[in-house]
């Protein structure tokens, strides 16, 4: 079949169905306008919330709360939204009015549809990103201009509110940490001192500084004996060369007679040095359960006191992070653009609706007109015919008027009667 054919038959078809044609469009043109009159306008407001660096460096005062993230962000935001609060809400911007009928899920869940509250990730400072945020969008759609604005400001200042609270929150909790956790060890050291001094005095046992101070003397006492010995020996020595030299003067004798009792002074000297170091020696042995016990109580007295130095640290951190909280010095939320006056609906056009509406109905009827016809194949034609059976008919009659032809019928019906 030639596109003339073709043409001619879908005018042929649009000349018998146009009727329905028009009334199937006219059905569908109304029922478009009556879904456009059905749909309520609504607007929808936005506010930009930004992320403010710390106004002190993270190198001179590091801040003991994480900065803004998507975690973070979700968890404010899930305070925002919870049930209690977005009621609370609702009635404070005067929301609850409008929807009086409803009970409190529907009124939350309608609320929640309304609200959104999004993140812009930051620019990524490596090959990976770490969660940051640098923008939060809040937007409120509502079916008043008034009401949506009145939501967003709501949500961005309660947004704001928590975000800070919760910082100034965690900042606490972590002074509060450390501070009790330093107060703890302040008292186990304490403690382990008294234990240990305890059992110093239990076991007769010097103290540290005193155990430091015989260690000295010890090795005092041996330089001096060693000192005495040299010179003992130096004196022996001399006095075998004076016995192996035959008759001495007395000169001699006398010399010799000095170094013997120079000899017998330091003999006594070293006994005497000698015993002092055995008492102090014997003053300082421990025994080897006891030393054991003694080191570990003190190894343990150390270890306690460099956790006490890292904790007093942290502590001190803790201290300056809370303090820049308390300052709003850290890293927080600032209101960028307030929310925003919606000028035009946030919906699409009614006039779009009907539009499509229209279109869409056209293009119904003209289906369901080339369906009838598809569903009742009829040779209606001469050329029909000839095109689809091969051969052309032996006579074609042609089709009355409809008006014609009733007025014929009646004519004979009445030609009739009156015989």
């Amino acid at each position: 079949m030639s596109l003339s054919d073709w043409i001619e038959e879908l005018r042929d078809m649009v000349r018998r169905r146009f009727w329905l044609i028009v009334r199937l469009t006219v059905l569908g043109c109304v029922a478009a306008l009556l879904y456009a009159l059905s749909q309520a306008h609504e607007y929808t407001s936005q506010a930009v919330l930004q992320v403010e660096d710390a106004k002190v460096a993270d190198a001179l005062a590091p801040p003991t709360v994480s900065g803004a993230d998507a975690r973070q962000l979700q968890i404010v935001e899930q305070r925002v939204m919870s049930h209690d609060a977005i009621l609370d809400m609702a009635a404070e911007v005067g929301v609850l009015d409008e929807m009086g009928g409803l009970p409190d899920s529907e009124k939350v869940s309608v609320l929640r549809r309304s609200i959104r509250v999004s993140g812009v990730a930051a620019a990524r400072t490596g090959t990976s990103g770490d969660g940051a945020i640098s923008l939060v969008r809040v937007t409120a759609t509502w079916g008043d201009r008034e009401t949506a604005q009145a939501l967003a400001e709501e949500v961005t200042r309660r947004t704001v509110d928590l975000s800070q609270n919760k910082r100034l929150e965690r900042a606490e909790e972590t002074l509060s940490f450390f501070t009790l956790r330093q107060s703890r060890l302040e008292a186990e050291v304490a403690d382990l001192e008294e234990r240990l001094a305890t059992f110093r005095q239990r076991n007769d046992m010097p103290a540290e500084g005193a155990r430091a101070s015989q260690e000295r003397e010890i090795e005092a006492l041996r330089a001096e004996i060693l000192s005495v010995e040299r010179q003992m020996i130096v004196l022996e020595r001399q006095l075998e060369r004076e016995a192996g030299g035959g008759n001495l003067t007395r000169l001699e004798e006398r010399e010799r007679d000095e170094n013997l009792a120079r000899l017998n002074d330091l003999t006594e000297q070293r006994d005497y040095l000698t015993d002092s170091l055995a008492a102090v020696s014997a003053a300082s042995e421990i025994d080897p359960a006891l030393q054991a016990e003694l080191t570990k109580l003190t190894r343990n007295l150390e270890t306690m006191k460099e956790e006490l130095a890292s904790v007093s640290e942290s502590r001190k951190a803790a201290e300056i992070g809370f303090q820049l909280e308390s300052e709003g010095q850290s890293e927080h939320l600032t209101v960028l653009e307030p929310a925003s006056w919606p000028d035009y609906p946030s919906t699409p056009s009614r006039k779009k609706f009907v539009v499509l509406g229209v279109f869409a109905s056209l293009m119904v009827a003209f289906g369901i007109a080339l369906l009838l016809d598809l569903m009742n194949p009829v040779v209606r034609s001469a050329a029909v015919m000839e095109r689809d059976l091969g051969f052309a008919p032996v006579a074609v009659i042609p089709e009355a008027p409809r008006g014609k032809r009733r007025s014929m019928l009646m004519r004979a019906f009445r030609g009739r009667r009156a015989v």
